[in-house]
């Protein structure tokens, strides 16, 4: 259980960071970095990881209630 409770820990602080990211970007409304397609990038890497480690620990949660 703490296992899946690690993975789903950092896969809210994934979507978190991501989610401000995004907020920034829209709210800003010009390119905060180098340029726009390095910011969609930067915006989409916490979320692809926030989908990884959700999966992770979403597997380890059914394992450990079977």
């Amino acid at each position: 259980m703490k296992k899946a409770a690690k993975f789903f820990l950092i896969a809210f602080w994934c979507y978190l960071i991501g989610h401000v990211l995004w907020s920034f970007s829209i709210y800003f409304e010009s390119p905060l970095f180098v340029n726009s397609n390095f910011e969609i990038w930067l915006i989409n890497i916490p979320f692809g990881l926030f989908a990884i480690f959700g999966l992770i620990g979403s597997i380890n949660f059914y394992k450990n209630n079977k």
